[in-house]
This record gives structure tokens, sequence and C-alpha cells, in this order.
């Protein structure tokens, strides 16, 4: 049996290639090209640059957001690995516009923009907002109910950061208030009248006794130490679990197809109450009617069912089992009619659903420092998942609209099945006429 034998030497042929022909048409990235308006995020970016400047032209800014977009579609860890696996990715040079020979952007040009360009811009707030209302255009968003659930995200710095706070606390310092001149005055009132008052007013230091057995365990809090590499990170710790610095990573999805419709990266303190108002009038901003919300326990408080009642929106928040107070025995009591029910099963679902979609595309660790700029990565993969949305409708139309054309196609082959048919039949209606003519003509012959 003969065969070709491949030496290598093949690759090595000069031939004239079209990247665009490279690329299969129905590419997931080609596709979002022709859904995204980049000239919009282009405007939105322009403010951040300065034209005519000294030095080398600037970055298309559009490129850097096509990279964290491309990012947090194929949930990579870092940008480094994406820029190394895209030298020979052509669908996502073609996505970025560069061709088959150019250098691709280095990974240090992107983590600038991310944490000083576009750090404090609305640019990746004006992609997922445009990216949004084409799904509710298409019909992707309910509009009524909202369901509202939030999430650890591991923060990008080690325990081993934490270091005691020295920030001064209330009362404490110069001019610290009544409570310092009370401390003050305590410890003057404890010296002799012939020591130095100003003296007396300044801490003592002494030498701490000695100490033997086992050096006893610091134990760390949020109100006791910090961060050194994020500020922004808190100390958590939940039993069976080891201790770790996460932000918190708030998202309200709509039960219709799943769309996000709006997020928020907090610090992980206080209530997870306190962004309900921003979620809510984000998500009003986007066309979202929100005349209902679902959310787990967590988010039940007084506070929180009165601020939801005066933005006009029915609470359907399960509360504390030690909740007496009138608000939460009538919430109490909306959640156990079918519709409470309803919401719990869509919220279980939907939103914890989005939530593990989200950190499938890259929301399991924080690439960067600070609450905003994980805002910023939030934002890029819940694009993403709505991006997604989008192309599962389009796939979902064009096959219809095939099935279709495929039914119109084979309706003239089916009439003429029909037709004959029915003329075999009529041929064999006849025949039998006939036979039964000829039996009967025989059979008068044979009585005569």
């Amino acid at each position: 049996m003969a065969f070709a034998i491949r030496s290598g030497d093949e690759a090595l042929q000069v031939q004239m290639v079209c990247l665009d022909e490279l690329v299969p048409g129905d590419d997931d990235l080609r596709r979002i090209e022709r859904l995204v308006n980049w000239p919009a995020v282009r405007a939105a970016a322009a403010a951040f640059y300065v034209t005519g400047g000294p030095g080398r032209p600037a970055l298309d800014p559009v490129v850097l957001v096509k990279l964290a977009l491309v990012l947090a579609w194929r949930g990579g860890d870092s940008m480094r690995e994406l820029l190394r696996t895209s030298r020979t990715d052509l669908s996502v040079r073609l996505f970025l516009g560069f061709g088959l020979t150019e250098a691709l952007p280095h990974h240090s040009t992107f983590s600038h923009a991310q944490c000083r360009r576009f750090a404090q811009s609305s640019v990746f707030e004006q992609l997922f907002t445009s990216v949004l209302r084409q799904c509710t255009d298409a019909g992707l968003v309910g509009g009524r109910r909202l369901l509202v659930d939030a999430t650890h995200v591991e923060a990008d710095a080690a325990l081993k950061s934490l270091r005691a706070e020295l920030a001064v606390i209330d009362g404490d310092g110069e001019g610290g208030g009544e409570d310092a001149g009370a401390a003050e005055l305590a410890v003057i009132d404890g010296m002799g009248e012939g020591e130095d008052a100003g003296a007396a007013a300044r801490a003592k230091l002494e030498v701490a006794a000695p100490r033997s057995g086992p050096t006893p365990k610091r134990i760390a809090s949020n109100a006791t130490a910090v961060s050194r590499t994020d500020s922004d990170a808190k100390l958590r710790h939940k039993p069976g679990h080891r201790k770790h610095l996460v932000h918190r990573a708030q998202v309200a999805a709509d039960p219709e197809h799943r769309v996000i419709v709006a997020v928020e990266a907090e610090p992980a303190t206080g209530s997870e109450a306190d962004v309900l108002g921003v979620l809510v009038g984000r998500a009003r901003f986007a066309g979202h009617t929100v005349g209902a919300l679902g959310a787990d326990s967590g988010y039940a408080s007084a506070d929180s069912y009165e601020r939801l009642a005066g933005l006009g929106v029915v609470a359907y928040i399960p509360p504390m089992p030690n909740a007496k107070h009138q608000a939460a025995q009538d919430a109490r009591a909306r959640v156990r009619t079918p519709v409470g029910v309803a919401v719990k099963i869509e919220r279980t679902v939907h939103a914890e659903g989005a939530i593990a979609e989200l950190k499938r595309h890259g929301l399991w660790r924080a690439r960067s420092r600070g609450t905003r700029k994980l805002q910023l990565q939030l934002l890029a993969a819940a694009t993403a998942i709505n991006l997604k949305r989008l192309l599962a409708h389009q796939d979902a139309q064009d096959a219809y609209v095939n099935r279709s054309d495929a039914a119109h196609q084979r309706q003239p082959a089916t009439t003429a099945i029909r037709l004959l048919i029915a003329g075999r039949m009529l041929v064999l209606l006849n025949a039998t006429l006939d036979e039964i003519s000829r039996l009967a003509t025989t059979d008068t012959s044979t009585a005569s």
C-alpha cells in the first residue's frame, strides 16, 4: 500500500493565505465581533488617551477590551497565558485584528490599562449594558422578577500579607475627644503631686515580664489586621475550610433565560443586603421592571424589607428563624405562597447557577488587587455569559428557520406523492370495477 510521506518540508513552503479564510464562519469570536458595537467602545475609552502627543501611537483600546472579553469567555487564569496561546490561535488573532506575523500586545500593556487607565472608567460597564439591552430586545429578559445571590471571590493576596492595622481609631491621638481627655485625666490623677503632668499624658513603656511555656497563638480578624498587598480583601473563615482573604461579588439574574442583569463587587464585610438598592437601580436603568426580588435569608433584615418596599419591590426573602417583627412575619407569609415557592426554586436554579457559571468564566479568583478592579473582571465575565445567551438564541432561531425552509421544500414533493398515490388508487379502482363487470357478464352468459 502506497502512502505519502510527510517530511516537514511542506511547512517551509511560501503560500498566499488569508487569515479570514482560515477561521470558520461559525467561530464564536467571529460571531461576537458582529454582535458588539465596537466603535461605541472605542468612543467610551477615547477620554483616557491623548491625541497628537509625542511618541508612538497607543494601542487601540478596543484590542484591550477584546482581550479582557476573550479571557473571560474562555475562563483563563492569566493574561500571560492567553497571549502565549494566542500566538498560534488564528481565531483570537482575527478577533483582535492582528495579522499572521504581527506581534501581539505585551501583557503589561493590558495590566496598565486594567489597573490604571480603565480602573475608574465606565468602559466595561457600558459594554455590559449594551449587551444586556440586546438580550432584552431579543426577548431573553422577562422583566418582572430579579434573583440575587452573592459569592466570595479569592483575593490576590496571601495570609502572610496581614499586618496589625496602625490606623488612628476614634478617641485616639491628639484632640481625641472626651474619652481621650478622660483617660488622660485618669493617668494624671494617679500620679504624685511632684511629677510632670506632660510626662503623665504619655503612655508608659515597660519591659515585658519573662514568659515560659508555649507561645500563644495570634488571632487575626478584620478589626485588627489588614492586608498590605490588597487592603480591600477581608479575612474569611468558615468551619471546616481554610482561612483566606476574599472579596464579595453580588449577582442579580433574570429567571427567563438566566441573563445577568446587574453585578457589584464589594468588600466581604457588613450585610449582604446593603447593595440591594444599587442592584435594583442598575437593573431598572437597563430596562428591567424589578417588580419582585428573590434572595436567601442572608439578605433578610427589617431595613432591607423597608428599603425594597420603598422601591416598589415585593421581597421574597425568607426571614431569620428568630425574627419576630412585623416585616419578618409578612415576609414569612409571602415565601409560603405558591409564588414564593416558585421564586425560591428559581433562585436556587438560576441565581446560584449564574454564580457557578461565572466561576467557570474565571471568577473563582481575582486577577488584580482591589475591589474596583474585581468589578471590571466581574463585568467582563457577566458580559461573556450574556453573549453566550445571545449566540444560543441565534442558533435556536437559525434552527427554526432551517426547519421551516425544509418543510416548505418538502411540501411540493409531498403533494406530488399524494397525487401519484391518488392516481394509482383511481387506476386500481377502475380495474376492479372492470373486473366486477366482466365477472357479472360471464355469470349472466353461463346462466343463459
